[in-house]
């Protein structure tokens, strides 16, 4: 079902009984309210990119209103429309080595390289976490 998305419909919209109802926004193609049985309420946006269904979560109602929550999913739209899939970007920048992984990284390949003079063991134990 399609309808205007305001806060005030948000504030009122009610699983009844269904699991997790999608209400559609008729302004925004893809762009809904998601209500949980929780009663938590989750502004969700539906696209297709490289013929793939994707689900991109914008944020939760009352933090997000309804109003900054389309113009979000406007701005993703475009994006998507220009060919970058922003739940790739996600991914990718979870995929990425944290701080702790790179001085893993360091100590496993270029500390046992070093002349046994620039191999301070004081200087190695204070950066270990």
């Amino acid at each position: 079902m399609r309808t205007k998305l305001t806060d005030r419909f948000v504030k009122s919209a009610e699983t009844n009984g269904r699991k997790s109802p999608i209400f559609m926004d008729d302004e925004v193609i893809g762009f809904g309210i998601q209500v949980r049985d929780t009663g938590r309420k989750c502004f969700t946006l539906n696209y297709t990119f490289e013929g793939r269904r994707r689900r991109l979560f914008i944020g939760d109602f009352p933090d997000w209103s309804t109003v900054a929550a389309r113009e979000q999913a406007k701005r993703v739209k475009r994006e998507v429309d220009q060919g970058v899939d922003p739940l790739a970007l996600r991914d990718e920048r979870r995929a990425a080595p944290s701080i702790k992984d790179l001085i893993e990284r360091f100590f496993d390949e270029h500390l046992p390289r070093l002349a046994p003079p620039q191999h301070n063991d004081d200087i190695c134990d204070q950066l270990i976490f």
